[in-house]
């Protein structure tokens, strides 16, 4: 079966994404946004790691001397 008529619009993603597959300067600025926020959440993960209290299990705690 054959659809005549006009084709509906593209969706937003559709032309987002032709647009930065037809500019190479919009790609890498789309893969170096990505990479950054990727960054601040690693370093916002290991922030939150170093400033918590170190927890020794009950079981590790008799052999723990301070290393």
């Amino acid at each position: 079966m054959r659809w005549h008529g006009a084709m509906a619009d593209p969706s937003p993603l559709e032309g987002l994404i032709s647009t930065l597959t037809s500019n190479p300067a919009y790609l890498l600025g789309a893969i170096g946004g990505i990479a950054l926020l990727v960054i601040l959440i690693v370093a916002h993960h290991i922030h939150k790691i170093h400033s918590e209290e170190i927890f020794i299990h009950q079981a590790w705690g008799f052999n723990w001397k301070g290393r």
